[in-house]
């Protein structure tokens, strides 16, 4: 039994349908299924192509979804009790394929574990020889304290400018601490090209530098959600819109770069 229904979780309950005797896989809320592509494109690379408001694009996107691949109740599995996108959806066209063919058998929320048999929150109980949990994880930095992160007790996330600036410190710099539909190993890509021009400009002390240093002090722990309402979860505390985020990251490139200096085999 898998415990969890993210995108590890799916990806788990497909390639163990080749493996074992039987798969079931636990959920305590409703998710969001997209197809993995889309007339032969990674769905993830097609969102955005057509600028709709938010509200709009939201009950948009789930209809088309629910036209495309049904309701995930139709799978067995509960349905979100939130908005497309206030979560991260599920990029997994296999898994409902295999809870459609009964390879995968969709359960609760565990009530409680006895031995080898697990008993579901509606009654219904099971033996299983292995339990495998994929219910996520919580930030966690053993090696520096949190007061040096501006990450207060009751926070679950680092409050820094677009989850990297620290509003205070200008040598401390947190990579890659953000989640979002569609953003990618691109977006990773622009966050440590503006980390290294702002470590350039500052250490040329220029205005562009400055400037930028008012900013993330001012806005240190901003949530650029696009406005989307993300649900309250530990895991979404550091969610971030896929567009808002990218669109920060070429205002902010595009300031630093100003004043770049001319290298002597440009002259």
């Amino acid at each position: 039994m898998i415990v969890g229904c993210g995108n590890s979780g799916a990806d788990i309950a497909v390639d163990a349908v080749h493996h074992a005797k039987s798969v079931d896989i636990s959920l305590r809320r409703g998710y969001y299924f997209l197809p993995k592509f889309i007339k032969g494109q990674p769905s993830d690379t097609l969102g955005g192509k057509l600028k709709l408001p938010r509200p709009v694009k939201q009950r948009m996107d789930a209809a088309m979804i629910r036209m495309i691949i049904g309701k995930p109740s139709d799978y067995g599995l509960p349905n979100p009790n939130y908005r497309m996108y206030e979560s991260h959806p599920v990029v997994n066209s296999l898994v409902l394929h295999h809870l459609g063919h009964g390879d995968i058998k969709a359960r609760r929320d565990i009530r409680h574990i006895d031995g080898h048999t697990v008993t579901f929150s509606d009654g219904e109980s099971h033996d299983y020889d292995l339990i495998l949990m994929a219910t996520g994880y919580l930030l966690d930095y053993p090696f520096i304290d949190r007061q040096h992160l501006n990450w207060p007790i009751n926070q679950d996330a680092p409050q820094l400018y677009m989850n990297v600036f620290h509003p205070t410190h200008d040598n401390l710099f947190m990579m890659g601490m953000f989640e979002a539909a569609g953003l990618g190993w691109e977006g990773r890509n622009q966050q440590a090209r503006l980390v290294a021009l702002y470590i350039q400009q500052r250490e040329q002390n220029t205005e562009a530098a400055r400037q930028f240093n008012e900013v993330k002090r001012q806005r240190a722990g901003t949530n650029l959600d696009g406005g989307y309402n993300y649900i309250k979860l530990a895991r979404m505390a550091y969610y971030v819109n896929k567009d808002e985020y990218l669109d920060t990251l070429s205002k902010h490139i595009a300031e630093l770069k100003i004043e770049q200096p001319i290298r002597a085999s440009e002259v």
